[in-house]
């Protein structure tokens, strides 16, 4: 902020998204963001400034290119941690009516990471599997899409909701390289959950274990970097005990909704 790496204020022509650069060449950060004030872009930074903190922990550690080259599943640590940092202070220090809507903001967030990219990763799954045989309609497109999504959703979304054409609005079902292209971020949600978890039960030395962690991502994978906190990424566990911290949520929301049900809206 103080050296101004982070362009926020909004302007014409100036596009919207988020994203943060690294600059090795100066070992520092750029970040790019239209901040309007909303809970929204409080969220944008925090997940930016993650980005660039796990850049600064490669440049400190004086990793070369080849060894700062992070795997999508592992690039959305810093980001995921640093955005539950925030989440957790807002929702210690606020009242009722203020953790209703920061709830409101995280649990839309998290369907659409962990509920919604299930659906796309079904269907992309579904389209590889009958593409081998034949070329596929569009027809065949939308009926595929609506299955996969009615296999996540089940009951919890109303059929007519549905959407049979999110397979012509996502761009990265076009890329060759970008294949399961959403995939990673489901992962590295529930992976920097759960070490979160593992900092608020052991808070102690494990700044300096993380920043190891964290410049070491081009250069181990995640089972190897996950042991090294007692995390095991190839047990079923790991992953319901991070989901789990949703259902905290969850739970905190609908007593929240109960509460101020029938009363104006507590904004």
């Amino acid at each position: 902020f103080e050296q101004s790496w982070l362009d926020a204020p909004s302007r014409k022509g100036k596009v919207n998204g988020a994203y943060c650069m690294s600059v090795p060449g100066k070992a520092e950060s750029r970040i790019l963001l239209n901040f309007g004030g909303t809970l929204d872009d409080v969220f944008t930074i925090a997940h930016e400034l993650g980005h660039a903190y796990h850049n600064d922990c490669m440049y400190r550690a004086g990793r070369t290119y080849m060894q700062r080259s992070t795997p999508m599943t592992l690039a959305e640590t810093a980001s995921i941690f640093c955005e539950t940092l925030i989440l957790n202070a807002l929702l210690e220090e606020a009242d009722d009516a203020t953790k209703l809507a920061v709830l409101e903001q995280d649990l839309d967030g998290g369907n659409q990471v962990v509920v919604d990219i299930d659906s796309r990763f079904r269907f992309e799954h579904a389209v590889f599997s009958a593409r081998a045989e034949q070329e596929l309609l569009a027809e065949e497109l939308r009926n595929t899409m609506l299955s996969a999504q009615e296999a996540t959703y089940g009951d919890g979304l109303d059929p007519d909701q549905r959407h049979p054409l999110m397979w012509a609005q996502k761009s990265h079902y076009y890329s060759s390289e970008r294949s399961f292209y959403n995939y990673p971020y489901t992962f590295g949600l529930l992976f920097g959950l759960g070490l979160f978890r593992v900092y608020r039960a052991e808070p102690a030395g494990f700044q300096e274990r993380y920043e190891e962690l964290l410049s070491s991502t081009g250069m181990a994978d995640a089972v190897t970097l996950g042991s090294r906190f007692g995390i095991d990424v190839e047990s079923v566990d790991f992953w319901r005990e991070s989901l789990a911290a949703f259902g905290e949520r969850v739970a905190e929301y609908e007593r929240l909704v109960e509460k101020f049900a029938g009363q104006e809206s507590p904004a």
